[in-house]
């Protein structure tokens, strides 16, 4: 009986029910969008960034995750069990005419555009940057360098092939090549190794050579190639990198939103049919019969809709990554689509789910209505909800709770424990908005007083009904704070791993011509005087310092002589990107960057011993890496060291921000090369990590009008059956001389109003959670910088404002067409 009341409920009312259809389809949309979004990302970042390590059986590196060293590959190529080892190395060499990046050859991630990868020792493939100057089978001679660091014998390698490297590696930004393991390591003696990724024999298990290879690199780590890849990926931005965590959210709440208009949805067809309800229940119906059609109403539309909506994300998915391919913006989204049954199953299953739990509230309401409401008059308008203090006391326990267990996620790193506080926060701002609303709607309706009746009336409408008025604007609060939680977080996340990316790579570029020997020991070359302006004057260079050098030895001096530099704290102003790390820099203080603070086995606070030809001092280590410019001291600790003044011997740049990283390096590269000098420096990693970086705030941008939409369908329907409740009310007013135009000004003045009231609990709202929330996702330690892009605050309360405008225009029609002689009728 309940599956024939549902199916000729949905043949006569299917036009009721489209709104809702559309919201099951958008939530359910968004969510396959951003499922597939995320894989096909995910997928394309970790085949540009991680190379071949994806498709590796297994992957080690050192203890602690840092690099190993040569003689720790090799043990893991002896290793029983294992058919191939691809270790991960970079090595900076010099060709004489100019300087060039050389790496390992990679399993995967490149493009052979001409020729094939090298095979043999002395074969090597270019990338386009080199190509220019060398081609295939032509010979690249190179300088290599002895186990002190002086210049060695050359080595000569037959190009062989030329790759594109993509738009994130280290040769995206330099000319070099690629190499096989035993060129590198003729190159470089002293090569480490990032990561080496091992292929395992067809007689051996992983968990086998697992086991083996712990035995032979103690304290390593082994990963899988899938968990080394994500690994890499989330390490180039310090863990930064949720873009899955973050578009999961946007599922969740987009859903969320969905299930609002569900449910308003379903208020409003069954206020609708009140009549039809009650000649049922005479007929017989009992409360079951009556929920279970409901139900079962909202299950076949549900499911439909959910198939309709895989669908269609799925198609703006491949849309979305399609034009994105074909944008230059630099950034790795792969050359296909990843659809799997997650995104094929979850999203319908989620779908049908929200429907059901939105549907169970109004279905329930729908039993209540008794046999005697068949006799009364149609149109009867809803009494106004008082609001009780149960109610608003829970409100504000939930409020409470919800910010406690945020706080808490925020300090203890948890993200699902800060999921569950904004969960529970917002149920108590979704609670207290039968208050908060009426409230706000009074203090703006103020400037509504000016548009006469129609103004004081969309006030008085506005918040008759507590209960009708909170409903109206929960969509649209969701909406907002989505929006602005959305942007400023992805803002304030950008800022903050930019900020981390900034101290880690401190300088752009270092210039600086290659040491002397005096007595075995390395002196800096003076430099030319005029280089400073001439490298100033390169287009994309925001300043250029020169700096003086000296040969020192550090710690119990086994790695030999090695460059510090000197660091004043006005050309640290210049040079340095992290104003934290100028402050930091002091008398007393030595700077040296992470693979130093490795190598000596100390962490920042820890004492360094440095020693010179004026003695040697106890210096507090800091975290300032200035690449090949070595250590970073004060003026005066150097000066007493070498026990002279010291002399000119590098140049540190620091890029503009805007600067295209290729086109500047290959610039500075040239004018240093007319001076003898070799250019090195991080400009091309940190291009590279504010590149991934782009990709989580690129798919946000694209999927924030989602919230919108849904929010216009939302606002909508429930001024839609604000219409329906006061049906004789509206015909009373045309009755005492209310025009069309004034109904219809009434209730755009009531959805403006509404608009801005969500709009401003969506921001305040939506800037507290993403605080809360990208401080929950940062690593331990690190600061956040919030940052609020107030161009798109401004956006989001225009669009709010042209959402309730938008809204209110049905409804306001539907009212408009009331004629006065059926109020009189009513009355």
């Amino acid at each position: 009986m309940a599956a024939r009341w549902m199916a000729a409920g949905l043949a006569s009312r299917g036009r009721r029910l489209v709104s809702a259809a559309v919201a099951i389809l958008i939530g359910v949309g968004f969510l396959t969008t951003s499922l597939v979004v995320v894989a096909t990302a995910q997928a394309g970042l970790e085949e540009a960034v991680a190379g071949g390590l994806r498709d590796a059986d297994l992957v080690v590196s050192g203890a602690d995750d840092t690099w190993l060293e040569a003689e720790q590959v090799d043990r893991v190529s002896g290793t029983t069990g294992v058919d191939r080892v691809v270790a991960d190395a970079t090595v900076g060499v010099d060709r004489g005419s100019s300087f060039l990046v050389g790496t390992s050859v990679p399993a995967g991630g490149m493009t052979l555009l001409e020729g094939r990868m090298p095979t043999a020792d002395d074969e090597a493939t270019v990338n386009q940057a080199l190509a220019g100057q060398v081609a295939v089978g032509d010979e690249l001679t190179l300088t290599t360098r002895t186990a002190e660091g002086a210049p060695g014998d050359p080595l000569t390698l037959t190009v062989v092939g030329v790759v594109d490297p993509g738009e994130v590696h280290t040769l995206s930004y330099n000319e070099g090549f690629l190499a096989a393991d035993a060129a590198l390591r003729k190159l470089d003696p002293g090569l480490s190794y990032q990561s080496a990724q091992v292929t395992v024999a067809g007689t051996a298990t992983v968990d086998e050579v697992r086991d083996a290879l712990a035995e032979a690199v103690p304290g390593g780590v082994i990963r899988t190639g899938s968990e080394a890849a994500a690994e890499r990926v989330a390490g180039l931005t310090g863990q930064t990198f949720v873009l899955g965590s973050v578009l999961l959210g946007f599922g969740a709440v987009s859903l969320a939103t969905a299930a609002i208009v569900i449910a308003n949805t379903f208020t409003i067809t069954l206020a609708q049919r009140t009549g039809e309800l009650a000649l049922l229940r005479c007929v017989g119906a009992t409360r079951g019969q009556v929920r279970r059609s409901v139900l079962l109403e909202a299950l076949v539309l549900g499911a439909a809709a959910s198939v309709v909506g895989v669908g269609a994300g799925i198609g703006v998915a491949q849309l979305l990554l399609s034009l994105a391919r074909g944008t230059d913006l630099g950034i790795p989204l792969g050359t296909g689509l990843e659809v799997g049954w997650l995104s094929l199953v979850v999203p319908v299953v989620v779908g049908v789910v929200i429907t059901l739990l939105a549907s169970w509230w109004p279905a329930g309401r729908a039993t209540r209505v008794s046999p005697l409401a068949a006799l009364r008059p149609s149109g009867e308008p809803a009494a106004a909800t008082r609001v009780s203090r149960v109610r608003v006391l829970l409100a504000v326990l939930l409020v409470a709770g919800g910010t406690v267990l945020m706080v808490l996620a925020a300090l203890l790193r948890q993200v699902l424990i800060g999921v569950a506080g904004g969960l529970v926060s917002f149920a108590g701002v979704l609670l207290a908005a039968v208050v908060l609303v009426p409230v706000l709607v009074r203090l703006l309706g103020v400037a509504a007083r000016p548009a006469g009746v129609p103004g004081r009336l969309a006030v008085a409408g506005a918040v008759r009904n507590p209960g009708r008025a909170a409903a109206t604007s929960a969509a649209l609060l969701v909406g907002v704070t989505l929006i602005t939680m959305t942007s400023v977080g992805a803002a304030s996340g950008e800022r903050t791993a930019l900020g981390e990316i900034d101290q880690a790579y401190a300088v752009d570029l270092v210039a600086q011509t290659e040491p002397g020997m005096e007595a075995d020991v390395p002196v800096p070359t003076p430099v030319d005087e005029g280089l400073v302006g001439r490298l100033a004057a390169v287009d994309g260079v925001r300043a250029a310092e020169l700096v003086e050098t000296a040969y020192l030895e550090v710690g119990d001096g086994d790695l030999g002589a090695v460059p510090v530099a000197v660091l004043d704290p006005d050309t640290a102003r210049q040079v340095l990107r992290s104003e934290r790390l100028v402050d930091a820099l002091e008398p007393g203080t030595v700077g040296l960057g992470s693979f130093d603070r490795v190598a000596y086995g100390v962490e920042a606070g820890d004492t360094l011993t440095v020693s010179g030809p004026g003695g040697s001092r106890d210096l507090t280590v800091i975290e300032l890496g200035l690449g090949a410019a070595g250590l970073a001291v004060q003026p005066a600790d150097l000066e007493a060291l070498t026990g002279e003044a010291p002399q000119p011997g590098a140049v540190l740049l620091r890029l503009d921000d805007d600067a295209d990283v290729g086109d500047t390096m290959t610039a500075v590269g040239e004018v240093a090369e007319d001076s003898g000098m070799t250019v090195q420096g991080a400009a091309a990693e940190r291009a590279l990590v504010a590149q991934v970086l782009d990709v989580m705030v690129l798919v946000a941008t694209a999927l924030l009008g989602v919230a919108v939409l849904i929010a216009v369908v939302g606002i909508a329907n429930t001024l839609s059956l604000s219409v329906i409740e006061r049906h004789r009310e509206h015909a009373l007013l045309r009755g005492l001389g209310l025009t069309r135009g004034q109904m219809r000004g009434m209730l755009l003045t009531e959805g403006v109003l509404l608009a801005l009231v969500s709009a401003g609990l969506g921001l305040a709202l939506g800037i507290g959670y993403a605080a809360l929330g990208v401080q929950t996702i940062l690593p331990e330690g690190t600061p956040l910088s919030l940052a609020v892009p107030w161009a798109r605050v401004g956006v989001i309360v225009g669009v709010a404002l042209l959402a309730g405008v938008l809204a209110s225009v049905l409804p306001a029609r539907r009212a408009a067409r009331v004629s006065p002689a059926e109020g009189l009728a009513a009355a």
